[in-house]
C-alpha cells in the first residue's frame, strides 16, 4: 500500500468514527432537558397546592382576635438544592401594614416528604390560626423580642435612605443553623445573607415610621428573618432589631461576632409556640 493510499484509509477511518460518534451522542438523551422539564411540572403542582390551600386559612391577633390580613403575593419563593427537591412560597399577614405573621407552604418531592407549612409569630401579642374554621395554631407569647440596634445611626429622613441604612446594619448580622437534616449529630451551616429584603413595610398605627425583613437563606430557603424598624413616636424613633425562625433545628444569631439570639431545636407539630411546622393535606 501506498502512502497516499495509507493516508486515505486512515481519513476514511477517522470519517466513520466521527460519524458514530455524532450519532452514538444524539442517541444519549439529554438529561438536563429532562431534569428541566420535571422541575417545571413539579413547580407547577406546588403552586397548584399552594393556592388551593390559602384560603383555608385565617389568623387573627389580639385579645379581641382582630383577623389580619393575608399579602396575595408570595415575597419570596423558593428552593433548597443542598437538601432535596423542593419549591415553596412564604407568605405574610399584616395588621396596619405591619407584618404579624409568616407561613411558608412547600412540597418536598425527593426525599419524598409530601406537603407541608410553617408558621411563626412576628407579634408582639398573641395569635391564633385556623384551618377550615378549626382551632390549627396559637401562640400566646409574642413571636419576637426587639432590642436596639448597637451603634445605630439617627434614622433617616427620606424612604432611600432609611433603605441604604437598613441594608448597612443587616450586614452586621449573621447566622448559624445547626442542621440534623442530613447528619443526627448537628452540622454547623453558615446562612447567606440575602442582599435585597424581602418585605418592606410601615405602619403608623404600631409607630413603626419604616421597617424590613432581611432573611438568610441556604439556597432560597429561609432559615431566618431579620426585622428592622424604625421604632417609637414620630420624629422619636430609633433603629431596632428582632429576629425570628424558620427551622425546627436549633439556630442563633450574631452581631458582629457577638452572639445576640438563640433558639433550640423545635418539636413537631407542637401547636402553641411562635413557630409550629406541620405536614398538610394534599
Amino acid at each position: 500500500m501506498t502512502v497516499r493510499a495509507a493516508e486515505f484509509v486512515i481519513l476514511r477511518i477517522g470519517a466513520g468514527a466521527w460519524v458514530v460518534l455524532v450519532f452514538a451522542c444524539s442517541a444519549i438523551p439529554d438529561d438536563r432537558e429532562e431534569s428541566k422539564t420535571r422541575d417545571s411540572e413539579e413547580l407547577r403542582q406546588t403552586t397548584q397546592l399552594i393556592q388551593a390551600e390559602l384560603p383555608r386559612w385565617k389568623v387573627a391577633m389580639g385579645a379581641e382576635a382582630a383577623e389580619l390580613k393575608l399579602d396575595p403575593k408570595p415575597i419570596l419563593r423558593w428552593t433548597n438544592p443542598a437538601t432535596g427537591r423542593m419549591h415553596g412560597e412564604i407568605y405574610v399577614w399584616a395588621a396596619d401594614g405591619r407584618p404579624e405573621a409568616v407561613m411558608s407552604l412547600y412540597k418536598v418531592w425527593e426525599p419524598t416528604w409530601g406537603f407541608a407549612g410553617e408558621f411563626q409569630s412576628l407579634s408582639l401579642t398573641k395569635l391564633v390560626a385556623e384551618r377550615n374554621q378549626s382551632g390549627a395554631w396559637r401562640s400566646d407569647e409574642p413571636g419576637i423580642t426587639f432590642r436596639d440596634v448597637p451603634d445605630a445611626p439617627a434614622t433617616g429622613e427620606t424612604a432611600p435612605r432609611r433603605l441604604r441604612q437598613m441594608r448597612a446594619m443587616a450586614d452586621d448580622f449573621t447566622a448559624v443553623l445547626m442542621d440534623y437534616r442530613q447528619n443526627s449529630k448537628g452540622e454547623r451551616q453558615a446562612l447567606r445573607l440575602l442582599t435585597t429584603a424581602v418585605y418592606r413595610y410601615s405602619s403608623p398605627a404600631s409607630d413603626v415610621a419604616d421597617g424590613a425583613m432581611f432573611a438568610f437563606v441556604i439556597g432560597t430557603d429561609v432559615e431566618v428573618f431579620l426585622l428592622l424598624e424604625a421604632r417609637g413616636a414620630k420624629n422619636a424613633n430609633r433603629w431596632q432589631y428582632a429576629l425570628g425562625r424558620l427551622n425546627s433545628d436549633e439556630l442563633a444569631a450574631f452581631w458582629k461576632e457577638q452572639e445576640v439570639w438563640r433558639v433550640g431545636k423545635a418539636t413537631y407539630n407542637e401547636r402553641n409556640k411562635p413557630y409550629v411546622f406541620m405536614s398538610l393535606p394534599e
